[in-house]
């Protein structure tokens, strides 16, 4: 059975939005700096400007009862310098979703938010509850780790 699975993260850094937004957009670093979840990104396609556009990647989603590993190809949009978009490029009508949404917002700190959204095919009787948000926050917190470097 699918499942929704959501989550919300957010935190203020004191680093530049040009580099929080930089930092986000080149997906295929995010090994990196959050190996325990994104474990390989290899670059499909780029964007004229040199940053991926389409990738494949190798996920890892871990929270307890709820393992689960994703080998998906996700196309990535941008724009410089609010927005990350990774998205799940079908490959059929029934193919499940799987999004990670970053915003950056420059103020008196720098604003990095992330939502994800994904369809998971779980027991019925399993609970989901809280899972998408401590993913949303393990990428936060994974990010925010890398920028204070």
């Amino acid at each position: 059975m699918l499942k929704e699975l959501t989550g919300t993260a957010t935190r203020t850094l004191s680093v530049p939005a040009e580099v929080c937004f930089a930092l986000l957009a080149a997906v295929d670093a995010y090994p990196g700096w959050y190996p325990e979840t994104v474990r390989q990104v290899d670059v499909l396609e780029r964007a004229p400007d040199g940053r991926p556009s389409r990738v494949r990647a190798k996920l890892h989603v871990s929270w307890g009862p709820v393992v689960r590993d994703f080998d998906l190809v996700m196309g990535v949009e941008t724009e410089a310098p609010t927005t990350v978009r990774l998205a799940r490029v079908k490959d059929r009508p029934s193919a499940s979703t799987f999004e990670v949404n970053w915003r950056v917002q420059a103020g008196e700190g720098t604003r990095i938010d992330v939502r994800l959204q994904a369809d998971l095919d779980v027991p019925r009787f399993l609970p989901l509850a809280g899972i998408g948000d401590a993913v949303a926050g393990g990428f936060v917190d994974a990010a925010a780790r890398r920028l204070a470097h």
